[in-house]
């Protein structure tokens, strides 16, 4: 709903987060949501991991500032992670990651990175 006013994704997540929080603390005035314990930071969760979970599956739709922000954030992991497991989903995450095979250890995988799997 957010994005119809604010075409930059920054303001439009954090409206949105900012929309839910409020919502709960005026349903929680109104007597209709029970009060629970840091709450806030429960819906701030909530709007990171929406974040984080962009940032794994539709690398595509996150802003390049964004995406370098992750980077150096986490020392380049949010690049290495194999998105190749998860085009079996239909998510298409490692679409702007052609070539990348992660080096995996043997002794912790059942197929060979290298094969090619197909589910269903």
């Amino acid at each position: 709903m957010s994005m119809m006013f604010y075409k930059s994704t920054t303001i439009s997540m954090y409206l949105a987060s900012k929309l839910v929080e409020t919502m709960y603390f005026k349903g929680i005035e109104a007597g209709r949501f029970p009060y629970i314990s840091q709450a806030d930071t429960i819906i701030y969760a909530v709007s990171t991991a929406i974040c984080f979970q962009a940032a794994v599956m539709e690398v595509q739709n996150l802003r390049p500032s964004y995406w370098k922000f992750l980077q150096r954030l986490t020392k380049g992991r949010f690049g290495v992670m194999n998105r190749k497991a998860l085009d079996v989903f239909g998510t298409n995450a490692s679409r702007d990651f052609h070539g990348f095979v992660p080096k995996l250890d043997p002794r912790y995988t059942v197929v060979p990175p290298d094969l090619e799997v197909h589910l269903g």
